[in-house]
This record gives C-alpha cells, structure tokens and sequence, in this order.
C-alpha cells in the first residue's frame, strides 16, 4: 500500500510566549525601586507632619503666653524691660533704634526685642519641652505709651525660631 516515509521535525514556532528572565528581572527592579520611592515618601510626609504638629503646639504655647500678658495690667513686672536695652532707644521717635541708626553700636539692634538668648532676653521659659520661649519688652515703641512685646519660640533641636509680635497700650 503506502509506503511513505514520514519524517518527524520539529517545528519552530514564530510566537514567542511569556517572558526571558532579563525581562522579569528588569520588571522586579522597575518595581522595586517605585515601592521604596513610596516608602520614602511616606516617611518624608510623616516626618512633616511631626513637625507641623510641634509648630502648632509651639504657636499656641505663644499665644496663650500672649493672652496672659494681655490680661496684666501695663505696670506688672512681667511687662518690663528688665535690661534695658528696649527703653529710651528713640529719643527722636522716627522708629530706628538711636544707638543703632546707620551703624550698630551695641549689636542690640531693633530696641532689644531681637534678643534670644536666655543671657539677653528680658523673660525666658522652658515650659514646653522641646522649645524655649524668650520674650522681651520696647517701652514707647512704636509711639509713647505703648509696649512692643516680642514672643521668640525656638525649637531646640535646630534653633528655628517663630516670632510673635503684641503690642499693649496704657490705660488711658
């Protein structure tokens, strides 16, 4: 009958399915590095996020520091100068500081209110861990009568510093 021969060859398929393991593992690194691109940035908005807190904390601290001296009358100790270097500084009450006009003379520009250091500040306080808070007095600043009282907030573990200016007239 038939005596054919039948050969058996492989066939060679033109489809190529599925992946070489160059491809995978270019796709496991693409994957990798969004996913510590994600962790990094979560860590980031975190850490934001403390911070924001401490200087919303640090805010309210100054503004109740504020609301009591508001409450004090303009005479109470709390509302002095206590070194004197915010007192008298402007004789001719163009408000520049006199001993500073053009050139500094004594480093203590903008009647002392500039100060923060505990050493240089009229009043410091470590009420809030993490920060401390100096706040110093201009008497007859900006006009006469009148208390220019600057709170200075710094951060402890960078130095940053958030200012609060109030301004407290006598009674009349």
């Amino acid at each position: 009958m038939f005596n054919q021969s039948i050969s058996h060859q492989p066939v060679q398929s033109t489809d190529q399915e599925g992946f070489t393991l160059i491809e995978a593992v270019i796709a496991i690194a693409v994957l990798s590095i969004g996913i510590l691109s994600v962790s990094l940035m979560q860590t980031g908005a975190v850490r934001g996020n403390a911070r924001a807190i401490q200087i919303t904390t640090a805010s309210a601290w100054a503004g109740d520091r504020m609301e009591r001296l508001n409450g004090l009358g303009y005479d109470d100790v709390l509302m002095t100068d206590t070194n004197d270097n915010g007192t008298g500084q402007d004789a001719d009450l163009n408000g520049i500081d006199d001993d500073d006009e053009g050139v500094p003379v004594d480093s203590i520009s903008n009647f002392g209110l500039d100060q923060s250091t505990t050493a240089t500040a009229d009043f410091t306080s470590t009420e809030l861990p993490g920060f401390t808070m100096h706040y110093n007095v201009a008497v007859d600043l900006p006009v006469k009568n009148m208390k220019t009282l600057r709170i200075i907030i710094v951060r402890q573990a960078d130095q940053q510093q958030f200012v609060f200016d109030y301004f407290k007239a006598a009674a009349l």
